[in-house]
């Protein structure tokens, strides 16, 4: 339903003051039995202070909790999902008026991995990786296309990235 909202350009923010940390606190606690049946560990990292953002609350926290399924779905037996919210410095102007909290959402997992050439692809409507279609026949590679075109309607953006120490 989701997918086919955005791709029907009907997509509707309804914005209001967001406390990311309780929203990646409610995600990770949603993942957690999920993880716990994969043998998965997951934590959470948030600022000691809140940190609000203007936006759609049930979008953004379906934006991370798909990021956060990803990571524990597609991670090894015994494998750690950490999801880290950070607070970024502000280039504050003079007379710009108020200043919106920049900030990331870091999900790293210590699972196989992505191949480089297909990182650019994973965002891609209904694209899955050949150990993705294997692992899990039952997905439809939507959830990645959704996280994306969220974080875009938002101004925000999606980096997916494998590093070279795995």
């Amino acid at each position: 339903g989701a997918a086919a909202k955005l791709d029907a350009e009907e997509l509707t923010l309804q914005r209001g003051d967001v406390e990311l940390g309780a929203l990646v606190t409610r995600v990770v606690g949603r993942h957690r039995p999920i993880a716990q049946q994969h043998a998965v560990s997951i934590d959470a990292a948030i600022p000691e202070h809140p940190l609000l953002a203007r936006a759609d609350v049930t979008l953004l926290e379906q934006a991370v909790s798909n990021v956060v399924y990803n990571a524990v779905r597609h991670n090894r037996p015994r494998g750690h999902v950490a999801v880290l919210l950070l607070e970024l410095a502000n280039d504050a102007r003079a007379g710009a008026g108020p200043v919106q909290p920049r900030f990331c959402v870091r999900v790293l997992d210590d699972g196989p991995g992505v191949a480089p050439e297909l990182l650019a692809r994973l965002a891609e409507r209904g694209f899955r990786g050949e150990r993705a279609r294997s692992r899990s026949p039952e997905g439809h590679g939507l959830g990645l296309q959704i996280t994306k075109r969220v974080l875009e309607a938002h101004g925000m953006q999606l980096r997916l990235s494998t590093p070279q120490l795995g």
